[in-house]
């Protein structure tokens, strides 16, 4: 069995062990999605909205009024399934739909590719650790979005 500080007894392990616990060099790389997509600038809305999966479209739909999105991971629940990072988007103050269900696990994981795919396109910004939002080309996206285009997702996310 692997030791939960990897074997060592360093302090360099035991950072290690908390920054993956939390999933951060996932959420790392979804915020440097973001600034690569900053730095190249040009956005074609026309295209992109061609190019977007079904989940991503969701995202975009339930993310519009508010634009926000967080991260999450629940690191001490038993099942495996209920400790994958979650998408969250806050609908209204302080009440998030969260796109993770422990017996779905492959659809969760279609929802953070669909996020790493608003990232990608630039419709997503990076703010601090686990906080987006989105961006001013990610708003403009997400008012075309129509729900009649992915009611089949419209009860996967839980309160």
């Amino acid at each position: 069995m692997l030791a939960r500080n990897f074997g060592g007894d360093d302090q360099e392990s035991k950072a290690l062990l908390q920054v993956m616990h939390e999933g951060y060099p996932v959420i790392a790389a979804l915020a440097m999605l973001t600034g690569n997509a900053i730095a190249r600038g040009k956005v074609d809305l026309q295209e992109i909205q061609g190019q977007l999966s079904p989940e991503a479209r969701m995202l975009l739909l339930v993310a519009r009024n508010r634009g926000t999105f967080e991260m999450r991971a629940t690191k001490d629940s038993f099942d495996s399934t209920e400790r994958f990072l979650a998408v969250c988007v806050e609908t209204e103050p302080e009440i998030f739909l969260v796109f993770r269900r422990k017996d779905q696990p492959r659809q969760t994981v279609r929802f953070i590719e669909a996020f790493a795919q608003l990232c990608r396109l630039g419709l997503v910004i990076h703010h601090q650790q686990k906080e987006f939002s989105l961006s001013s080309h990610g708003y403009a996206v997400a008012e075309n979005v129509s729900a009649d285009e992915i009611e089949d997702l419209a009860d996967f996310a839980v309160i």
